[in-house]
């Protein structure tokens, strides 16, 4: 079984718990989806209107966006797909060696990873989400969470068994990623050396509780990467997060005193209402010039800029937030550090 169908089966057993959910926030009017449109020659004609033409390369240039988007998550398929096939492909060449059955050979590897959760451990998850819980019997309930937290470590098992037959190969994988050009804004703010081999350009809203959550992958990709990854922050406020402006704002006005980073953290490890007196007490708490920092708060000199990024975004097909261009590979949503670091370490080694 490869790590398509692992991940598949532990978001199963989770979502029995109540313990998955969404990793991006949208706006409130965003659409279901969109319609594949076909590639097509810049010089052929796709449509006439009275006589007059409609190119191919008009039509692309209408359908960027959609097509972005739809690029990626046939990649992504693809490339998951692939990985399960690579899996597959060791663990019956291994199974071979050792006059087994695949199945048998999991079974044996897995079971020898298990770990039963403590008693301790199963009480600890249903404290933290006992309001989802809620009019469910205890027993029943801590049963449940036994049985998610024995698949979640024999998910892990497995995908731990599967990376120890993969590092004694030798895989080559040729399937190319699609890659989107990012236009950086001059003086977007942006940490980690200007010449790391792996940029990573995040699109944050501010109110967006995944991007909240996304921030400690984010440290943990910084401190795991010293000196190779530069990440650089754009503004993508959503229509239906009315905080959001006003907070990005408040952030390129830390950033005119030379804090940017500093206010940007404050605000995604401590949400809080974003109104004036919020913002301003962020502001007060890291000692930034109070008059200076109203004057620009109160000010739009910033909001050309925020919405340029916004309408960037959308140009490269970004619905929600949190969403990331690692070397222009799309990631969207506020994945876990692993899928970040297989992103990150295939750039590195050459894409």
């Amino acid at each position: 079984m490869g790590s398509l169908r692992v991940f598949a089966l532990l978001a199963a057993l989770f979502a029995v718990v109540g313990l998955t959910g969404l990793t991006a926030c949208t706006n409130s009017n965003a659409g279901s989806g969109e319609t594949a449109i076909g590639s097509a020659g810049g010089a052929t004609i796709v449509a006439e209107v009275n006589g007059a033409a409609i190119m191919a390369a008009e039509l692309e240039e209408a359908a960027e966006s959609a097509l972005a988007r739809i690029r990626q998550e046939e990649y992504d398929i693809r490339r998951r797909a692939l990985e399960d096939l690579i899996a597959d492909r060791l663990l019956a060449e291994e199974a071979k060696k050792r006059g087994l059955s695949s199945e048998d050979l999991l079974r044996q590897e897995v079971e020898a990873r298990i770990r039963k959760p403590s008693h301790a451990n199963v009480e600890a998850v249903y404290e933290r989400n006992r309001q989802r819980f809620a009019g469910e019997p205890r027993a029943e309930t801590l049963a449940r969470i036994e049985e998610a937290l024995l698949g979640r470590s024999a998910a892990e098992g497995e995908v731990a068994y599967e990376r120890d037959l993969r590092a004694r190969a030798d895989v080559t994988v040729h399937l190319d990623p699609p890659r989107l050009a990012i236009d950086i804004p001059q003086g977007a703010p942006g940490t980690g050396p200007d010449d790391a081999p792996v940029t990573i350009v995040e699109f944050t809203d501010y109110q967006c509780p995944y991007c909240h959550r996304a921030q400690d992958v984010l440290d943990k990709i910084l401190e795991e990467y010293p000196g190779k990854v530069r990440l650089v922050h754009l503004d993508f406020p959503l229509d239906n997060h009315t905080g959001a402006i006003p907070a990005a704002r408040a952030a390129r006005c830390a950033g005119e005193q030379g804090r940017f980073w500093e206010y940007h953290r404050s605000l995604m490890s401590q949400p809080g209402t974003l109104d004036d007196a919020d913002l301003t007490g962020r502001a007060t708490s890291l000692e930034l010039d109070s008059g200076d920092f109203a004057t620009c708060l109160a000010s739009d000199r910033h909001d050309a800029a925020i919405q340029a990024e916004l309408e960037q975004g959308a140009d490269l097909g970004v619905t929600g937030t949190p969403a990331y261009f690692i070397n222009g590979r799309m990631v969207s949503g506020a994945r876990p550090f692993p899928h970040f670091a297989e992103v990150i370490d295939d750039e590195l080694a050459g894409g």
